[in-house]
């Protein structure tokens, strides 16, 4: 399972380093993340960027102060960030840069962040112990309330990513198969991204509860403009009108009629310090 998903993003680390600028469209998600970023982030301290990829959160995290770390499971994104952090002059932010896994982080110990981002491992988890696992290991380095940001993909969300775009292209056999495999399971081996793991909304709050965590707010990672490509991009070639699509964005963004139908799905949670509530 490893090999396969670091596999596929070792193919191309410009890709991810990319996604979320690559377009008006997915620069959304970025816009999203910030917002939620200057809620619920303390104004100071260490961040764990788990699964961070190449590294673009830690950089922007960095640059505002933050002590970050970095782990990823391709050596090829460690490597990209790696020399972003370099060239940006910011090693003396950025603690760690390394290799690992989300379900074991034995080289930190308890309780060392104030955050974690955690924007990509739970859906590259098809099994619920190991979604566990990795939850727990999260409380684990975390401070006593200290947030959570973490990325899923609803299952629906699969079924309308295949059908975008513009005009019909046929759909093989193994495009349907993979679509009702997701419905039924969230996973399927035909899925286009290897170890993918899709969720039903109505399983996510048993996840954070068990794992030591209370939910604050859920939110959709392009709002009311989800899978509307084509007019957001137009949008953006107008400035007045960019810049209000944005504030309309981050205002729809934790509707529930929104959250429903989310291409991503952002999840804010912090470390419960109930009694009795361990990870």
């Amino acid at each position: 399972m490893i090999s396969d998903t670091a596999g596929y993003y070792n193919q191309a680390p410009e890709l991810e380093w990319n996604r979320l600028f690559s377009t008006p469209y997915r620069r959304l998600e970025w816009e999203v993340m910030l917002h939620l970023f200057s809620r619920y982030l303390p104004p100071e301290g260490r961040v764990l960027d788990l699964g961070g990829g190449p590294g673009r959160y830690t950089l922007e995290l960095a640059q505002r102060g933050y002590h970050v770390s970095l782990v990823d499971l391709a050596e090829r994104h460690i490597a990209w960030a790696r020399e972003k952090i370099q060239a940006a002059g910011l090693t003396g932010r950025v603690e760690e840069c390394r290799v690992g896994d989300a379900r074991c982080l034995n080289f930190f110990p308890d309780s060392c962040f104030d955050a974690v981002l955690c924007m990509g491992p739970l859906y590259h988890l098809p099994k619920r112990d190991d979604r566990l696992l990795c939850l727990r290991e999260c409380a684990r380095v975390m401070k006593a309330n200290a947030p959570l940001f973490a990325t899923l993909l609803p299952r629906p969300a699969y079924i309308r990513d295949t059908l975008r775009g513009g005009g019909f292209h046929p759909l093989r056999p193994e495009d349907w198969q993979a679509m009702q495999d997701i419905l039924r399971q969230g996973s399927s081996p035909a899925a286009r991204v290897p170890q993918s793991y899709y969720c039903d909304v109505n399983e996510i709050q048993s996840w954070f509860e068990e794992t030591g965590f209370d939910r604050l707010t859920m939110a959709s990672a392009h709002g009311v403009a989800a899978f509307l490509d084509e007019p957001v991009n137009q949008a953006a070639q107008d400035a007045p009108t960019w810049g209000n699509l944005v504030q309309l964005i981050l205002e729809t963004c934790e509707d529930p009629h929104m959250v429903s139908a989310a291409e991503h799905l952002i999840i804010v949670c912090k470390k419960s310090s109930r009694p009795g509530v361990t990870p």
